[in-house]
């Protein structure tokens, strides 16, 4: 949505600082935050690292590739990419690491909303990490994925426990930021009515759940 693109615009800095402090410092407030929340992220990024690393991953779809922390190690891997985004400034920064590493000829970059989004072939994986935080209908996105990629999806989900859960959802109002957080029940019944819970493996991560959808 726009407030959703809107929203990352003006973070993207902020957001890719977590992963690499390439682009902006961070402080010792939030390294700590880091280090108390933001696991997740890390778990993450390493489980969806190690499935693409195997030889039969040629061609992965990046949705919401944010400022490129994904796009730069499925690079390292020998993978071609196709980085999706509806923020300008991030895809901004992903084309400047991509640069940085001479690798533009294997990046495919694509500024719109994946709903929107038709690809001319199917992908062998997609990784879909911090994007269904601000979905409104998980079903549709799902039935999308499993009709473009061949092989394997990565997603990763929000759970709705918690008091940390409590606060984003206030500071994402606050923003006019939509955000939309899951019952272990929602996402099971989201996947079932998009066809996909019995090739479904759900792994509890910090804060939320890692879904690997295996075709």
């Amino acid at each position: 949505s726009k407030d959703v693109s809107i929203f990352f615009d003006g973070y993207a800095h902020d957001f890719s600082s977590i992963y690499k402090e390439d682009t902006k410092k961070r402080s010792s407030f939030d390294k700590l935050m880091d280090k108390w929340f933001r696991k997740g992220i890390k778990d993450r990024f390493d489980i969806t690292i190690n499935e693409t690393k195997r030889d039969e991953i040629n061609t992965i779809l990046d949705i919401g590739c944010g400022p490129g922390h994904f796009v730069v190690k499925f690079l390292e891997q020998g993978k071609k990419v196709t980085a999706l985004d509806i923020a300008p400034s991030m895809i901004e920064i992903t084309k400047k690491r991509v640069q940085s590493m001479g690798k533009e000829n294997e990046v495919k970059f694509i500024l719109e909303d994946y709903l929107e989004y038709k690809p001319t072939e199917k992908f062998d994986a997609a990784c879909v990490m911090g994007f269904f935080d601000y979905v409104n209908d998980p079903v549709i996105v799902l039935k999308k994925l499993i009709n473009d990629v061949k092989k394997e999806v990565y997603i990763s989900i929000p759970d709705n426990k918690g008091l940390l859960a409590w606060q984003r959802k206030i500071r994402y109002n606050q923003r006019n930021c939509p955000l939309f957080l899951y019952s272990k029940e929602y996402l099971e019944d989201s996947l079932k009515k998009a066809g996909c819970l019995e090739i479904s493996e759900i792994i509890d991560i910090d804060r939320g759940y890692f879904v690997t959808i295996r075709k």
